[in-house]
């Protein structure tokens, strides 16, 4: 009994200090370390309100002018640099006529936009915030699928939350339920991740900025996305260097061949080589079965459009190739799609030839018994809109086809006297 009684004094001496201790988890200090470079940002848009019409989408130069107003998106954003670099996503940010920055100590500044990627949904800000805190995108892309993970942000106003959960996937695609843009090679966590957590950081146990959040299924719980820090970097390195994000091309259209590590109905299958690509050169032809890129199994078109979205031209990859029952591997190097990418693309397997009259692009010619032909699609039409984006010029059309390829199909807005038609025209798979 003495010594019983020995223990409880003991132990109650060393509680206070014991328990001091256990709450300074590795959570703790990694968030004491990285919260203060996260930002609150606002961004200040001057919107103009009318009425909406079938007549105004087709006539715009008729519509009547509509009444300025002023609104406001709130956002969270990452300091990656020293010298007042910023990384948050483009949604939050598009249209803004004005960016205000709140540090975590209250302090306000401007930014300005170095530029944006809607596809990516990434944006480069600069603030005068030399000598503030800042957090570096991570140099290795290792995260692990269970790995305790964190988000700081700002969700609804609510300035440097906290939320922990861990890495539930990696490489996953999504599409937004607002627009409808497919996203590739997500980083998923269960670590809520709200309205107003865009742009802001999620990072791993060592403090690394593993990733940038994005709150995109607006229903979902448990379930939240974050663009990882290698795809990041590359819009980052392309965005100061180029102003835009260059596209990668390898210049091959692939189809899904079903589930599998490089066996049976493994990898995706080669279905079209243009003349003069990377991929001609390397010698890959129609019927080849890409197995893995750089060591990384290959199991969809998803895939293949992560791949792409991961490299930069000049950038070398290694494919693992089955093809005549044996299996090769074949260096590939990038290269910045053709500048008539576009256009190609629309008269090989569309069928149509534009030009551009006044503010409109028209078709000027279509090709007897494509599938424009087969539509119904006659010289004159008007073509408004390509995958959900509006057009006014051919280097539209080639930018946009530079970078959605990949997809599965083509989708063309088309106008013809007062009515307009939506029309799908499939890429090879």
């Amino acid at each position: 009994m003495r010594y019983r009684h020995l223990f409880l004094v003991v132990l109650l001496a060393v509680t206070p200090a014991g328990a001091q201790s256990l709450r300074r988890t590795s959570v703790v200090r990694v968030v004491e370390r990285v919260r203060p470079a996260v930002v609150n940002l606002t961004a200040r848009q001057v919107v103009t309100v009318r009425r909406r019409s079938i007549f105004d989408d087709l006539f715009p130069d008729f519509a009547p002018p509509g009444e300025r107003v002023m609104s406001q998106s709130l956002g969270s954003g990452v300091l990656i640099s020293p010298d007042g670099l910023i990384v948050t996503n483009e949604h939050v940010i598009e249209g803004a006529a004005e960016i205000k920055v709140r540090y975590a100590d209250g302090k306000e500044d401007e930014a300005e936009v170095i530029g944006s990627d809607a596809d990516a949904d990434l944006a480069l800000l600069r603030a005068s915030a030399r000598g503030r805190p800042h957090l570096p995108l991570a140099e290795q892309d290792d995260s692990m699928i269970g790995e305790t993970v964190i988000a700081i942000g700002n969700p609804l106003g609510l300035e440097s939350t906290v939320t922990v959960g861990v890495l539930s996937a990696r490489d996953r695609t999504v599409t937004s339920p607002s627009t409808r843009r497919v996203y590739t090679d997500f980083l998923q966590t269960d670590a809520s991740i709200n309205p107003g957590n865009s742009g802001g950081g999620l990072v791993d146990l060592d403090g690394r900025l593993i990733g940038i959040n994005t709150a995109i299924i607006g229903d979902a719980q448990g379930i939240g996305f974050a663009i990882p820090a290698k795809r990041v970097r590359r819009v980052v390195n392309d965005l100061l260097r180029y102003g835009q994000v260059q596209a990668a091309w390898l210049g091959v259209f692939v189809r899904s061949r079903g589930e599998g590590r490089y066996g049976r109905g493994g990898g995706v299958e080669v279905v079209e080589v243009l003349p003069g690509s990377p991929a001609a050169a390397a010698g890959l032809s129609r019927g080849a079965v890409l197995l893995a890129a750089g060591g990384k199994a290959l199991a969809s078109r998803d895939d293949y459009s992560t791949l792409l979205a991961q490299l930069a031209p000049g950038d070398r990859v290694t494919l693992l190739v089955a093809e005549s029952g044996k299996n090769r591997e074949v260096n590939v190097r990038a290269t910045r799609p053709p500048e008539d990418i576009g256009e190609q693309v629309l008269l090989r397997y569309v069928g149509i030839k534009l030009v551009v009259r006044g503010k409109r692009l028209l078709v000027n010619r279509v090709v007897q018994g494509s599938p424009a032909d087969e539509a119904g699609l006659t010289a004159g039409d008007v073509v408004l809109q390509l995958n959900g984006k509006r057009l006014g010029s051919i280097g539209e059309v080639n930018r946009i086809v530079a970078r959605e390829h990949t997809r599965s199909s083509l989708l063309l807005v088309i106008q013809r006297g007062p009515f307009a038609y939506q029309l799908p025209f499939p890429l090879p798979s």
